[in-house]
């Protein structure tokens, strides 16, 4: 675990900018020297001097602190500390909407901030660049008039804003008044009204029974002084347990401090996912896009490894993949400095563990005397065999972050980190969905922000559906479908990917499937263009039933279409029978489900002209019902139908249903049917099924492959086709 670094950044102002129409202040440039005394002292300081910025009078300009800020927020850790402490006047300009101020700095001009509004020390800045940057626990104390603006600096669109606001999960805050007051100085204090009590609260006055004081503490002592106007209180996370002083201590206890309460005991880890969004997405960040990520160098060799990421991440001294069978323990594969035998005590105790609560927590964190911490996260159960990961002091910070935490790392070990890394952080963020359900809404964001990459992502290939024939001159290609890949040179369809929308909802689904029919038909115009044959073949793409009953999907089918010029008749949908035709929750229809799905295929085949099929016949919500009442023009059978022992009955059923309306003559012609999933191993023949009178099959035989592009079947391929249907292999 690399080590942790506890920096400050004091900043102190009596007089600003010679434009600043504000009176000069006598003691905040005293107070930030008091301050930076506290922090430092001998018998009780917790900084070291190196790691305490201090930005007073002329030297306190903007640039120089902004600077210093974002460079401090880049490079850190989640083991790292950061306290901000400004004393001085706040600015709020004319034209601001009371939602954001300046901290007046000694270099602020506020006729040029109308022109240039970022050239000052916004709160906006602080909240939004630094402490939501900052990887790991963060404070802010500000002394000054206004100070309260800064709990909304970040919302200048105001009440639109408010259900989007994100909060930082391990930062705390003390202001010295809500937003329009005015902060005061005490000429007998000799200081800054809220600065006096809280250098009393720092210097004993809030300490606990063992001289310790926590910002929390401070904060509260400070609240419990009776101070007009009233300072503001945002104590979250670590604010209640960061230690500002403290007696001199030793290395042994000063790391017991941050020890759980009962050493060589075991607790479940808690689920505080509300309050723990903006956590969850850093650390994201560590594992996917770090800077000093070890995936990125390991690369360069050719090859990374995954406890190594997951080390990095969690800012652990080391990590293993463990494995226990009765009472050996074994290491499958570990980084640099895990030592089995120095923690076997404590492998032990989590094994214990790993069997009592199974599969019924999702991890557990075992500790010992001397403070060393083991998160075991299992991977595997396989009779008394049991497969955990093991994190060997993870940063405090992240460690409180419990089940979230844990269910995090075992989808991070289940997805293709290293080979696909998009998909394994939707991997990741939809693991926490389904362990928690509802999430907060800037984590649900984050999510369809990335599936919508993860789609984009996708290509389009084109896979046939062939027109049997006795004679070889008669097969041909009836059709195209549309089929997602991860790169062309995968032959399966990312099945995990796109079922990932059904964790998340009609959103998400409605998401894929206009991403994929806008790239199916731009792709397809392109292929088309280079086919070696007249006039278009009709395209098929797959769609959900959610995505029908939604008008922003529809209007993505007319405008892909218009933009790519392409005739709607080309167009055909193909409906999933694994999609249940229901109303979602709260939802209520005017008629029958079937009856009202109808209508509207009806009315959409109208106003669109495009055409419907269903797909995958035979599996999830397959009826018959289903099939013959819907205004289909074909009907797709799944694979499965083919290797089911009464296979040939039930493709016979499926071309008489799709004979009944015209042979009733309702209809000019009978649907057609396509036998999917078909491929030279199938236990069904293509003579068997073109003597029931289905005449289409798609899949992978004889040459028929789904491709970018769009080529015909060659002759040898036609041969053995017509053979095959004449049963003569």
């Amino acid at each position: 675990m690399a080590p942790s670094r506890r920096r400050a950044v004091l900043i102190g102002v009596n007089q600003g900018g010679s434009d600043v129409r504000l009176p000069a202040l006598r003691y905040a440039e005293r107070d930030v020297q008091a301050v930076r005394g506290v922090l430092l002292d001998e018998e009780i300081g917790t900084f070291d001097d190196a790691d305490i910025r201090m930005y007073v009078g002329a030297e306190a300009t903007w640039r120089e602190i902004k600077a210093g800020l974002r460079e401090m927020a880049l490079d850190s850790g989640p083991s790292d500390v950061l306290l901000v402490y400004f004393a001085g006047h706040a600015l709020v300009p004319e034209w601001s909407t009371q939602l954001d101020a300046y901290l007046v700095t000694a270099d602020l001009n506020p006729d040029a901030l109308r022109r240039e509004p970022d050239n000052g020390l916004r709160m906006e800045f602080l909240k939004r660049d630094v402490f939501e940057t900052f990887a790991g626990t963060s404070f802010l104390v500000l002394d000054c008039c206004h100070a309260g603006i800064y709990l909304d600096a970040d919302l200048r669109h105001a009440e639109a804003m408010q259900t989007y606001r994100t909060r930082v999960d391990r930062h705390s805050a003390l202001l010295a008044c809500r937003n329009g007051a005015a902060a005061r100085e005490n000429e007998e204090y000799g200081h800054g009204v809220l600065t006096y009590h809280l250098l009393s609260a720092l210097r004993g006055g809030a300490a606990d029974d063992r001289g310790r004081v926590s910002f929390g503490q401070m904060a509260a002592f400070v609240a419990e002084q009776g101070l007009e106007p009233p300072p503001v209180q945002l104590v979250h996370m670590w604010g209640p347990t960061t230690v500002l002083v403290q007696p001199p201590t030793s290395r042994h206890e000063r790391r017991l401090q941050s020890s759980p309460a009962n050493p060589s005991t075991t607790r479940p880890c808690k689920s505080p996912l509300e309050d723990q969004s903006s956590s969850i997405v850093q650390l994201l960040g560590r594992v996917f896009r770090s800077e000093a990520h070890p995936m990125r160098a390991s690369q360069q060799r050719g090859h990374a490894e995954r406890v190594e990421i997951v080390r990095h991440a969690l800012d652990a001294a080391s990590v293993a993949v463990v494995e226990f069978s009765g009472s050996a323990i074994r290491v499958a594969d570990s980084t640099a400095r895990f030592d089995k035998e120095e923690l076997r005590p404590l492998l032990e105790l989590s094994a214990a563990d790993a069997i009592r609560y199974r599969t019924s927590m999702p991890g557990h964190i075992v500790s010992n005397d001397a403070g060393t911490r083991l998160l075991c996260v299992p991977l595997s159960y396989e009779d008394d065999r049991i497969l955990t990961l093991t994190v060997v002091d993870p940063a405090v910070a992240l460690l409180d972050m419990g089940e979230p935490l844990a269910v995090m790392l075992r989808a991070l070990w289940d997805s293709n980190l290293l080979g696909d890394p998009l998909q394994a952080e939707m991997q990741v963020v939809t693991a926490l969905r389904t362990a928690f359900g509802r999430l907060p809404l800037n984590l649900y964001e984050y999510a369809f922000s990335l599936y919508q990459k993860l789609v984009d992502s996708m290509i389009m290939v084109f896979q046939p559906v062939v027109e049997l024939d006795l004679r070889p001159a008669g097969v041909s290609i009836h059709s195209f479908e549309a089929l997602a890949r991860r790169s062309d040179k995968e032959l399966r369809a990312p099945l995990a990917a796109l079922q990932m929308a059904y964790v998340w909802g009609d959103r998400f689904i409605i998401e894929r499937d206009s991403l994929l029919l806008a790239k199916s038909i731009h792709s397809y115009a392109t292929a088309d263009a280079d086919a070696p044959w007249h006039g278009t073949k009709p395209l098929s793409v797959n769609v959900a039933v959610r995505s029908l009953l939604s008008d922003s999907y529809l209007n993505q089918v007319s405008r892909a279409l218009a933009e790519a010029a392409m005739h709607p008749r080309t167009l055909t949908l193909e409906i999933s029978e694994q999609d249940a035709i229901q109303p979602g929750p709260g939802e209520r229809w005017p008629q029958e489900p079937l009856l009202y799905f109808h209508r509207r295929l009806t009315e959409l085949a109208r106003e669109l002209r495009i055409s419907f099929a269903v797909d995958d016949f035979g599996v999830g919500y397959a009826s018959l019902a289903r099939m013959a009442e819907l205004p289909l023009t074909q009907i797709k059978v799944d694979r499965a139908v083919l290797h089911h022992p009464m296979a040939l009955e039930e493709l016979a059923l499926v071309a008489r249903v799709s004979r009944h309306a015209s042979d009733l003559g309702q209809a000019p012609t009978p649907r057609a049917v396509i036998v999917e999933g078909f491929d030279d191993a199938a236990p069904v023949t293509l003579k068997q099924i073109y003597d029931l009178g289905i005449h289409h099959v798609q899949g992978f035989f004889s040459g028929a492959v789904a491709s970018t592009s769009l080529q015909p079947l060659d002759q040898a391929a036609r041969e053995r086709i017509a053979g095959l249907v004449r049963g003569e292999e």
